[in-house]
């Protein structure tokens, strides 16, 4: 029954975040970072090959791969 209920609200959560994103598109915000961070939370049939198609774009290469390697530079400078 927690599983159950952990899944739904992971989907629930996941959806918004879609949902959010699309709006942002057409006001001020992430609305693609954000509707990226959505589908990786969600859980439905075909994901794997829809983020594996993603990861193919120049949106992915050109914005996310920079974000990451700020992230990990930010978190490598602090534990030193």
């Amino acid at each position: 029954m927690k599983k159950m209920v952990k899944t739904v609200a992971k989907n629930t959560g996941g959806v918004c975040l879609i949902i959010l994103g699309c709006m942002m598109i057409f006001t001020p915000g992430p609305g693609l970072f954000t509707i990226l961070a959505g589908l990786y939370i969600t859980s439905f049939p075909g994901k794997s090959m829809l983020v594996s198609k993603l990861k193919k774009t120049k949106f992915y290469n050109k914005y996310i791969v920079k974000m990451e390697s700020k992230i990990k530079t930010k978190l490598k400078r602090r534990k030193i």
